[in-house]
């Protein structure tokens, strides 16, 4: 039997973000862990220029696949690892779903089945983005998209005690890999508010493992006794003081929860 603690770990980002954001953490991992790590770009971000003609989960799922392939056949693992922040977190558990004999174990950090709230009769039935802030993100794409990244990056640090130290961490970041495309940030933005697997999540069969900031309004903490009812296998650590960005603002304790959990 294959040893876990050998396999591979692939590793998504988060909306209008790329792999760079995970310099940080990387850096504070032993490093036979850090160099398991296979920093992927989602398509249209950094130095992935390939956009699907239809930015679907779906097509982001087929994608992955392809980059797995790939890493498994480099690195001759039956499994790898998959682990993703935000909107990564939402293709990694699309991908996990497709393709449960490769993946060993999951990784959602500030991540959900369905990031846009949602009520019924006038109470809130699922925690999440108010669906105005994400239609306002979108009018706001279409004028400025710079400019609109980064009242996301504001909003991704909200309530973090080092909030100004992450946005600027993350501008730098972003800067080394060049502007994302138009069309992945818009498809990118219209799967947090359209995508929904929670009808599907009772088939994951594999471990899944999550870091949540207590502070976090984009994926409130309320959301977690739903996680907790519907993954299987679910085990959830949460950082008091962190926002949608544990492991910027967090760095030693979200390293100290990457190596345990991979």
């Amino acid at each position: 039997m294959q040893q876990t603690d050998a396999l591979p770990i692939v590793l998504l980002h988060g909306w209008g973000m790329n792999k760079e954001v995970w310099r940080g953490l990387l850096a504070q991992v032993p490093q036979g862990l850090a160099n398991r790590v296979y920093r992927l770009d989602l398509p249209g971000f950094g130095d992935n220029k390939t956009v699907p003609n239809l930015y679907s989960m779906e097509n982001l799922s087929t994608w992955l696949d392809t980059e797995v392939e790939r890493i498994l056949s480099e690195t001759k693992a039956k499994q790898c690892h998959v682990v993703g922040w935000s909107l990564g977190g939402l293709v990694a558990l699309q991908y996990a779903l497709e393709y449960q004999d490769k993946v060993n174990s999951l990784g959602l950090i500030a991540s959900t089945t369905k990031f846009q709230a949602e009520s019924k009769e006038g109470q809130l039935d699922w925690p999440g983005i108010k669906p105005e802030v994400l239609s306002n993100f979108a009018k706001q794409l279409e004028a400025n998209h710079q400019l609109t990244i980064q009242r996301f990056l504001a909003i991704q640090t909200l309530g973090s005690e080092s909030a100004k130290q992450d946005v600027k961490q993350l501008k730098t970041w972003l800067l080394d890999a060049g502007e994302p495309d138009q069309k992945a940030l818009a498809g990118g933005l219209d799967l947090l508010k359209t995508v929904d697997l929670n009808h599907r999540i009772g088939e994951l069969s594999v471990p899944v493992f999550g870091l949540y900031g207590k502070l976090d309004s984009l994926v409130p903490v309320a959301v977690l006794d739903r996680l907790n009812a519907s993954i299987p296998n679910l085990e959830v650590s949460i950082i008091n003081k962190a926002s949608h960005a544990p492991f910027i603002s967090h760095v030693e304790q979200s390293a100290q929860w990457f190596e345990t959990h991979f």
